[in-house]
């Protein structure tokens, strides 16, 4: 009898919860294995609780979202089949057959809300342990949260709830995390708690989540800067503007198409948005691509940074010299094939693209371009990543004007789609590469200094071009501007301080003497702390006695703690061959943590998962192998780093598709794509 536990149930935990009932099921030898799951809220969502508003949206594309693996999944175990969350919402939709009266059809390029996907994760959890088979003994915990764990003897001992569990394997999937805060945000705390004393309307949230939490004391009374000007932001405006009352109408027949006008409730506050950029992230495209669509990488390939890998001497790779131009070529490539196909005709496109692949360097490309393609119409990465101009900043009345311009053009661009749109076309490409990007960063992969600049410049950059909201949140922020509710004219380099004689926060914009007051300040970010500055009980004690360790790259910490390949935690004393850790607690070793499974497109996340759970069940049978002999050992020994050799590909299916699981009720209201339908 062996006894796992799976420490945090969200989407990571989940995974491992998968890959432990497939590998359980194709156990020939049918070991008993006892499952403890730990969660202090519902298996399943994790950070998409299902009593979210559906205001809040995922920015996914339904059908490229799931939690399942499929037959491109490599080195992930054996397989489970089961919806995708398009596929899952199909099923109860009038799209169905026998779909019940009242259902609606899905939009699979729809974006829907983060409570109805919760649903869907909730959903995978009972259908995944259903299919559990008879010699695997699940035990499930949600009360609370875990408080300690610490090596005891010869196994670990989870303690809950003031209970100790032992187990010999431990799984740490416990997702997002809250931030200590530092001495300047501590000293801010202590001031604006001494300033309610003149100002009891006076508010400072430094953790958005969950966001009908921080700002449920916000009144239509109050003014509210919000630094940042991403998906939390999103969120926020969204929460203070449509969660309270307020409707978003289609223009007139006279107006652009997908231009909207705000019918308030009353109850919105006045929104501040400034960011160092001075800019939003811009819209997502209409998905063209389907759901297996993807760029395929003509030069910034896995055997290309491999081979630059190779011939580097250090073995660490510089972003900016090696990897930058092959990634400008993809785009580059993308955004002319887009291009000419929809200014001159196919055939042009593909000549063009066979002769820029055949040019021998960046010389020649760029002849070929100008030959095919007017200058003003090229495509420039340094107007991508500085696109205001330097006649929009001789004021703010100017930097307004550009702004609304500038959002409206993106608006349009993504209302063409990732395909017919050259631009969007490019900036897809930074998404569906982003597995070649991360082989390139993660487990140290760059050089400290390379490393640094990825995350300090080159990942706000992509995060604005590739992994913005939604094409309808820009024609909402353009709407709530031109009812008097949103400004985000404070320009780059805009910034809030609290000033004590006043008793309230000041946002200063880009031009010196124009600031605006604000009696609530919302820091827009969600908390992605590394283990030194992690809130959580469990993390401080498992810190505390060597038991994880802060990753770092020479002297560089980019966040998370330090994990091998086979993702086995690496403490103070070295690797820890019965401890895996999954998801945003080792963000910082591995990149981008937090990207959901895409059906057919090898999912990171499934085969990070299917290498910790196959790398215990190799354990698993050299204990039993050894059984006669097995004696108590001190310290968890190291397993191999190379992947499970017992990892398969594939399995027969558990159950054919109309045969799974009925999943709970649901509340039919969540059903629609989201609240931007009338849109």
């Amino acid at each position: 009898m062996y006894k796992i536990a799976i420490i945090g149930l969200g989407p990571r935990g989940l995974s491992v919860f998968d890959r432990i009932i497939a590998y359980a099921r194709n156990d020939a030898s049918a070991t008993p294995l006892e499952l403890y799951v730990f969660d202090g809220k519902e298996f399943g969502p994790g950070c998409h609780t299902t009593d979210q508003g559906a205001c809040l949206l995922v920015n996914t594309v339904a059908c490229q979202m799931t939690q399942f693996s499929d037959d491109t999944v490599r080195g992930g175990g054996p397989l489970l089949y089961g919806p995708s969350f398009a596929d899952w919402l199909s099923s109860k939709s009038g799209s169905a057959p026998g779909a019940q009266a009242g259902h609606v059809d899905i939009d699979r390029n729809g974006y829907y809300s983060r409570a109805l996907f919760g649903d869907y994760l909730r959903w995978c959890f009972e259908y995944v342990k259903k299919l559990a088979p008879p010699h695997v003994t699940i035990y499930l915990h949600n009360f609370s949260t875990v408080e300690d764990l610490e090596w005891k003897g010869d196994g670990w001992q989870v303690s809950y709830d003031g209970q100790a569990y032992p187990a010999d394997f431990v799984y740490l999937t416990t997702g997002h995390a809250r931030k200590i805060p530092s001495e300047s945000e501590r000293e801010l705390m202590r001031k604006v708690e001494a300033g309610r004393e003149r100002n009891p309307r006076l508010q400072l949230v430094l953790e958005p989540y969950p966001i009908r939490n921080a700002v449920s004391g916000v009144t239509e009374r109050d003014t509210v800067a919000i630094e940042g000007m991403g998906l939390t932001t999103c969120d926020l405006v969204a929460q203070l503007t449509t969660a309270r009352g307020g409707v978003f109408e289609p223009c007139g027949k006279m107006e652009p198409a997908g231009r909207l006008r705000y019918r308030p409730s009353g109850k919105e506050p006045q929104i501040l948005l400034y960011a160092r950029s001075g800019l939003p992230l811009t819209a997502r495209a209409v998905n063209q691509k389907g759901v297996f669509g993807q760029y395929k990488a003509k030069f910034l390939t896995l055997a290309k940074v491999e081979e630059l890998r190779a011939n580097t001497p250090e073995g660490q790779l510089d972003f900016q010299q090696q990897i930058m131009p092959l990634l400008w070529c993809d785009m580059q490539f993308s955004y002319y094939f887009s291009y000419l196909h929809q200014h001159r005709d196919r055939l042009t496109a593909l000549v063009f693209s066979n002769e820029f692949l055949a040019a021998e360097n960046a010389q020649v490309r760029q002849a070929l371009i100008d030959k095919h393609v007017p200058r003003r119409d090229q495509l420039s990465w340094d107007a991508m990543v500085a696109p205001i101009p330097g006649r929009a900043l001789q004021s703010r009345r100017q930097y307004d004007d550009w702004l609304r311009g500038f959002m409206w053009r993106d608006f349009e661009q993504a209302l063409l789609g990732n395909l017919n749109s050259p631009v969007k076309s490019a900036c897809d490409v930074l998404r569906d590469v982003r597995d070649v990007i991360r082989s390139a960063i993660d487990f140290a992969g760059l050089t400290e200094q390379s490393h640094r600049w990825v995350l300090s410049e080159f990942l706000p950059v992509m995060n604005r071009l590739a992994v913005g909201p939604p094409k309808e949140r820009i024609a909402q922020w353009l709407a709530l501007m031109d009812a008097g509710i949103v400004r985000a004219d404070f320009g780059p380099g805009a910034r809030s301080e609290y000033d004590e004689d006043a008793g309230c926060f000041v946002v200063h914009s880009h031009w010196r003497g124009e600031s605006v007051q604000a009696n609530v300040l919302v820091r827009a970010r969600a908390s992605l702390p590394g283990p030194l500055e992690d809130k959580s009980p469990l993390m401080r004690k498992m810190v505390k006695r060597g038991i994880v360790k802060p990753f770092m790259n020479g002297s560089f910490h980019p966040g998370g703690i330090a994990v091998d390949r086979n993702m086995n935690v690496v403490g103070a004393g070295g690797v820890q061959a019965s401890l895996w850790a999954l998801g945003t607690l080792v963000e910082g070793c591995k990149f981008y943590t937090f990207v959901l499974p895409r059906p057919g497109a090898n999912s990171t996340t499934m085969v990070d998962a299917g290498r910790a759970v196959g790398g215990m069940m190799e354990a698993i049978a050299r204990r039993n192998a050894q059984a006669p002999q097995l004696q108590p050992q001190p310290q968890p020994q190291p397993i191999a780093e190379a992947l499970p050799a017992s990892a398969v590909d594939s399995v027969a299916p558990a159950c054919a598709l109309e045969e799974w699981p009925q999943p709970p009720q649901q509340d039919l209201a969540r059903l629609p794509a989201n609240d931007l339908a009338a849109a």
